[in-house]
């Protein structure tokens, strides 16, 4: 007796996972020196009669959920210009899905990507990205020279995960609200809205130093204050006009120079950047009035014998102001 088995696959309906059952029959083979009949053409053989049947259900299809889903922002990339999205939090990683675009962080920040297309009327494509916070952010991006959004805000709302539409984004990047992204600076503990609060802070602090400025030419220039908090230090400036022709403010900069210097020498001084201004959009002072500004730097200190030159300096006019700020001036700065 010789056993064979035949693998039938089952249907229950068109929306069922097929149920695999194995039919074991039993046949009894006569001595291989009787003859066998042969069969007509087109005749079907005859089937045994099965003895037992072996049913095994074959793992069932798990389905998608609606909230296993993460939707895309839709967003239009023109080759000309450049889209910029800020995220929440700081970007880990970026993946492309094409080579007709490229991405890139932005200079000394943390969360604002920079998106454009490589070539002009590119094919439909998606990009991806990946923030600290653990989240995935997902995009479909098409062609256009004239795109409705440059700026897409993020931070200002939690919609991971919800339909984003064309239209939608639209709304929702460009709706009413006025409020801009919160940027996080390289380097920086603090993001763009603790910063400006600092700085209005500060604003508010009667003087604390009094023997560093520059007056010439009847126009003032004093240090008010260094304030510290966590790892950014903030400068107080005020300017002052005594005359009754306007300032036009070119540049305010602050350089570290040796104390042995007297004069200025480009091999000689390294420039400090200021990551923050607050009220530098003011940039004229008018006759009789007085400007206040805070600078934010990342935290930063410097040998005894080195210290900060600022200089001050009008747009077609000589009214510079300079002064000098030691080490032991950033040493007592004040925490917020």
């Amino acid at each position: 007796m010789k056993i064979f088995i035949i693998n039938v696959f089952l249907f229950a309906g068109l929306n069922t996972a097929p149920v695999f059952a194995q039919t074991v029959f039993h046949k009894t083979v006569a001595d291989t020196s009787q003859s066998v009949p042969a069969k007509a053409v087109g005749e079907m053989p005859s089937v045994p009669s099965p003895i037992s049947t072996i049913i095994t259900p074959s793992a069932p299809a798990i389905p998608i959920q609606e909230n296993n889903v993460v939707r895309s922002y839709y967003v239009e990339l023109p080759f000309n210009k450049t889209v910029s999205v800020i995220f929440p939090t700081t970007i880990r990683s970026v993946d492309l899905g094409s080579r007709d675009i490229i991405a890139d962080k932005a200079s000394e920040v943390e969360n604002v990507l920079k998106v454009k297309a490589t070539r002009n009327g590119f094919n439909e494509t998606n990009f991806s990205v990946i923030t600290t916070d653990g989240k995935f952010w997902s995009f479909v991006a098409n062609y256009n020279e004239q795109p409705t959004v440059l700026a897409l805000n993020l931070a200002a709302n939690t919609l991971t995960g919800e339909t984003i539409s064309k239209s939608a984004s639209n709304v929702l990047i460009n709706g009413s609200d006025p409020k801009g992204g919160i940027i996080q600076f390289s380097g920086v503990n603090a993001t763009q809205s603790e910063v400006v609060y600092n700085c209005t802070t500060i604003l508010k602090k009667s003087r604390d130093i009094r023997h560093l400025g520059m007056e010439a030419n009847r126009m003032e220039a004093t240090l008010r204050g260094v304030y510290v908090k966590d790892n950014v230090i903030y400068y107080k400036m005020n300017i002052q006009n005594k005359s009754n022709i306007n300032y036009d403010v070119d540049y305010i900069r602050f350089f570290v120079v040796d104390k042995t210097v007297a004069k200025r020498s480009s091999l000689q001084e390294v420039e400090v950047l200021p990551f923050y201004v607050y009220n530098d959009a003011i940039k004229t002072i008018k006759g009789h009035m007085a400007v206040e500004r805070v600078f934010a730097f990342q935290k930063f200190t410097i040998p005894d014998e080195k210290r900060i030159l600022v200089m001050a300096g009008e747009i077609n006019g000589g009214r510079t102001l300079s002064f000098v700020i030691n080490n032991e001036d950033i040493m007592n700065a004040d925490k917020l």
